[in-house]
């Protein structure tokens, strides 16, 4: 089976299984204001809130609490006006250099090392980070992965591998797809990924739908 097929495949599982995912998406996608992480020096302690609700609704179990939600309010604004740069990015057409990649990988550690606490114990959000990196701030550019995502790529769960390795295998993986759908479909590159996209279920992002190929399709890394 073609890459594009699994995928296509791999997002009709995911929203027949993960209805409440579905849901909890689109509420949040819908509700947030976007012109709040347009504009940073507009980022404010209720959109932050927000954020957080939504992150936990997808079980990152960050705690709530006012000195979380300062903390992480204060690391967002540090690191948004250098994110923004790829806001009208695609996971399709970003250059992923060495420069664009230690970039992402610096503004992903700052915002994962939010020293929020459990049971008091510092914990580092290597994974609610790729959640807000896409809900966020760009869907059509980050893709979100969770812990069996990176084990089924046999990646540790840090900053630098989601910028210098996860990020570009699933630029690769998404410009398969595509490519297939071209010559399978005879059509020119913006048409297949309209073709791709509309043929998987909610027409998401391209981004979006890799994560659902990642949670419902990958087989689980074995060693050897």
């Amino acid at each position: 089976m073609m890459t594009y097929e699994k995928i296509r495949q791999g997002c009709k599982e995911y929203h027949q299984s993960y209805k409440y995912y579905d849901g909890t998406y689109a509420s949040y996608t819908k509700d947030k204001d976007q012109t709040k992480w347009d504009n940073p020096e507009s980022l404010d302690y209720d959109e932050v809130k927000r954020l957080v609700r939504f992150l936990n609704q997808w079980g990152t179990m960050m705690p709530s609490n006012d000195e979380t939600i300062r903390r992480l309010l204060n690391n967002l604004t540090i690191a948004m006006p250098r994110l923004n740069k790829l806001r009208n990015k695609t996971l399709l057409d970003v250059n992923f250099d060495e420069t664009t990649m230690q970039m992402i990988e610096e503004c992903f550690n700052a915002i994962a090392g939010s020293a929020i606490r459990r049971d008091g114990v510092e914990v580092t959000l290597y994974v609610g980070t790729s959640k807000m990196l896409h809900a966020a701030i760009n869907p059509h550019l980050f893709v979100m992965w969770d812990n069996m995502i990176q084990v089924r790529y046999g990646l540790l769960g840090t900053g630098s591998t989601y910028a210098h390795i996860f990020l570009p295998k699933m630029q690769e993986i998404a410009n398969r797809a595509v490519n297939e759908v071209i010559n399978q479909e005879n059509l020119p590159c913006a048409d297949a990924i309209q073709s791709f996209t509309d043929c998987c279920e909610k027409k998401n992002s391209l981004a979006k739908i890799i994560d659902e190929y990642n949670f419902t399709s990958l087989p689980p890394k074995t060693n050897g």
